[in-house]
């Protein structure tokens, strides 16, 4: 397989594939044990917001034009937050001076979220960003009102060349970010080979490289609640990485631990009991189906986060509409999860 179209998918800048495989599905009746919401567009990652609302992301489709997405898990129903027909938009350019302006709604698009609560209403949501430009992007969320608002205050462009995946918050409202891939990187992700790294940024400082954080397709990320232990999706390895996370003058984290995985674990997130949910993907190098990676199954896993053992809770078979699972979210009703490439949202009540 051609490595550029490796990189191109594992960045998840194109998604360009087969609609042997990822075509519109006809029908949004459940099927496999698995409901549908279908309408938004490729969310790759899903945060929640409260009991029966989140937040979903949604990357580029082939015209160009990215969203956020409000979703209402109880009535199965869902709303654009973001850019919408007119963008709501306050530049705080004191805390991000380096930022060159409001995002432009034509090439708009969000990949991986983040949510830092700042009261019982107010949170601010992070969002790396691609196509119009390589950034994390900055909004103020509100959800006092039956209809939560959102509103672009910043943004945070990443160095040239840099291809980022996910996001996790940071207290001071700072973000450590992952460095999937870049026009510098020589390393095959699918070989497992080194192909990136974290970025940490602080309000008043500048985006830094971490030391000690050099890995196979760094994916998905989260901080533990005192933010001294950092973990990490190497998608490249299948494995979680766990980093205990040192201040000072250099961004630096050091590794504790790893744990191979079944599968290439895309998303990480926090349940409320405390685990961490991972999903990802097994995917073969097969040739029939006409796509540049072809999926076996998607799969996701809750990990504990003192030992890293896994538990798998959900294996299904690519479908229509739906390509493979990036993300798995849980509440009292079930799982949700979301896709970088389909026009649909997964939920699978509890057993």
């Amino acid at each position: 397989m051609n490595r550029r179209y490796r990189l191109t998918f594992l960045a998840l800048i194109a998604t360009v594939f087969a609609t042997q495989v990822f075509a519109e599905a006809d029908t949004c009746l459940p099927a496999d044990g698995q409901e549908f919401l279908c309408g938004p567009v490729n969310g790759e990652d899903l945060v929640w917001i409260s009991q029966n609302q989140m937040i979903a992301s949604g990357m580029a489709n082939e015209a160009g034009k990215g969203h956020i997405y409000l979703v209402d898990t109880k009535a199965h129903s869902f709303s654009e937050l973001y850019p919408g027909s007119t963008p709501a938009n306050d530049f705080d350019q004191d805390t991000y001076p380096d930022c060159p302006g409001p995002p432009n709604p034509a090439t708009f698009s969000t990949h991986g979220l983040a949510l830092l609560p700042l009261d019982q209403d107010n949170y601010r949501l992070y969002a790396t960003g691609h196509v119009g430009r390589e950034a994390v992007e900055i909004f103020e969320l509100n959800k006092s009102d039956i209809q939560p608002t959102i509103t672009w205050v910043g943004c945070v462009v990443v160095p040239d060349g840099a291809a980022i995946n996910s996001v996790a918050a940071l207290s001071d409202g700072g973000f450590l970010t992952t460095r999937i891939s870049g026009t510098t990187e020589s390393g095959d992700i699918f070989a497992g080979e080194i192909s990136g790294f974290l970025y940490e940024w602080h309000p008043g400082d500048v985006v830094s490289r971490v030391t000690g954080t050099e890995m196979s397709g760094p994916n998905g990320i989260v901080v533990s609640t005192d933010e001294n232990t950092v973990y990490v999706a190497s998608w490249g390895r299948k494995e979680i990485a766990k980093f205990a996370r040192q201040s000072g003058n250099e961004a630096s984290l050091s590794l504790v631990q790893t744990a191979t995985l079944a599968f290439r674990p895309d998303n990480l997130r926090w349940t409320a009991e405390g685990t961490l949910l991972a999903a990802g993907h097994r995917v073969s190098e097969r040739n029939d189906c006409g796509a540049p990676l072809c999926f076996d199954a998607w799969e996701v896993a809750e990990i504990d986060p003192n030992s890293l053992e896994a538990n798998t809770l959900i294996t299904k078979q690519p479908s229509e509409g739906f390509a493979g699972a990036t993300v798995a979210i849980r509440n009292d009703a079930g799982i949700w999860l979301g896709t970088f490439h389909g026009d649909r949202l997964v939920f699978v009540p509890k057993n």
